[in-house]
């Protein structure tokens, strides 16, 4: 399948409901399966990693498909070691080219006794339905603060409670930080001091609990107001003392001439009035890579001089997601590089043009969503494999629609 976006008539005001925050629905899954007596969850994502991991948390399996979740596959292998369930657990094929070794080194160190099914340090690994005990770990946090989160999510549970030390640069701490909210939410203590995380034995408390909106999902329409004329999007649910790292979106975005308007209910993003563009803009995604993408369009639409730094795991995601925007940019004549394997740089020279060529997605959402606001600066884009979107944000291209782009599937 295949969707061809134009620009059609865009409304002048448009409000759009976002997906719930994955993120934060993934953390309060598990949680959720670790009481007693469930918590009452509102608004829970809809996005088909939580979905998957909700389902797979209520199923007795002998083998776990976590499809193209890294989060889904790592929660539900910490989730299950915890249980001591003898089960297998796998991913699609880009997933099991995604490294898992740091969980399962850390894992085995308490006891999970994990071994790996065909590749060492990638999925499908096999569990041997040990018992874990707590104590001490050390996890590299330059790879995923995935593995970390996994962590910290079960060690309330532990006999002994968990102190993870961490080595290395800490990419993502805002992952760790919303872990370590969400828990403290349902009454666990947790200490983060600098490489060390300190959660002692305890047990969660049921409460009620709303999941925010997804910051990250609103990235791509700071880039549709970026790089249309005179619209303005209201998107509630969002607010400025958020649990997501992805929230520093509206500070970004106002040195590139989006103004982000906090109100009661959320917030309104609007162009800056008489603004001139700037001519260079750089900013740090250590914390937030997966706002990186729209950022990285907003710029080489419109001629910008960038250096988006931090991505150092950027060619680890469902993608490898440098290489990717790379490509599909050159194909509209934009020119890019991503040096010293951790910044993204965009050339001004390049100059955007129009291009009958088909974006290829890489199974990647995050591609597939930022390229297709191109629509907004030039007559049309295609874009293969559309439906690769419901892995974050499966009512993306309703949406569109409904702001006024003109959006069509083929076969």
């Amino acid at each position: 399948m295949r969707a061809e976006i134009g620009v059609g008539k865009l409304k002048s005001e448009v409000e759009i409901q976002l997906p719930a925050s994955k993120s934060i629905s993934n953390r309060v899954l598990i949680i959720n399966a670790l009481l007693s007596d469930p918590a009452q969850i509102n608004n829970l994502s809809q996005a088909a990693d939580t979905q998957i991991l909700d389902r797979l948390l209520k199923s007795e399996l002998s083998i776990y498909d976590a499809g193209d979740g890294g989060t889904t596959a790592r929660f539900l292998l910490a989730y299950s070691a915890l249980k001591g369930k003898p089960c297998t657990i796998t991913g699609s094929e880009s997933l099991q080219r995604r490294p898992v070794a740091p969980l399962v080194d850390a894992l085995n160190e308490l006891g999970a006794g994990i071994s790996y099914v065909n590749n060492p340090g990638c999925l499908p690994v096999k569990l041997s339905g040990s018992k874990l005990h707590g104590g001490n770990v050390t996890v590299n946090g330059e790879i995923s603060s995935q593995f970390i989160s996994a962590l910290m999510l079960i060690a309330p549970l532990l006999p002994d409670g968990l102190k993870i030390t961490l080595t290395g640069e800490i990419l993502s701490l805002p992952y760790i930080q919303m872990t370590a909210s969400v828990m403290k939410y349902f009454g666990v203590d947790v200490i983060v001091d600098g490489d060390q995380i300190n959660i002692p034995s305890g047990k969660y408390s049921a409460m009620p609990f709303t999941v925010e909106s997804d910051w990250s999902a609103a990235s791509y329409w700071y880039e549709a107001v970026a790089l249309s004329d005179g619209m303005e999007v209201v998107l509630p649910g969002l607010h400025q003392n958020s649990l997501q790292g992805d929230s520093i979106i509206h500070s970004y975005m106002d040195s590139l001439g989006v103004e982000t308007l906090f109100e009661d209910s959320g917030i309104r993003i609007r162009k800056k009035s008489n603004y001139r563009l700037p001519e260079y803009f750089t900013a740090d995604f250590t914390g937030c890579p997966d706002i990186a993408p729209a950022i990285a369009v907003v710029c080489g639409a419109q001629n910008i001089t960038a250096d988006l730094t931090g991505l150092k795991n950027f060619r680890l995601k469902e993608s490898d997601r440098a290489s990717a925007l790379q490509r599909e940019l050159y194909n509209f004549n934009v020119k890019t590089d991503f040096c010293g394997g951790s910044k993204f740089k965009i050339y001004a020279d390049s100059g955007l043009r129009m291009s009958r060529y088909t974006v290829k997605t890489y199974n990647d959402h995050r591609v597939a969503m930022c390229m297709s606001l191109l629509a907004a600066k030039i007559e049309k884009v295609i874009i293969a494999d559309p439906e690769v979107v419901s892995k974050s944000y499966p009512d993306f291209f309703k949406d569109l629609q409904n702001a006024g782009f003109d959006v069509k599937f083929t076969e």
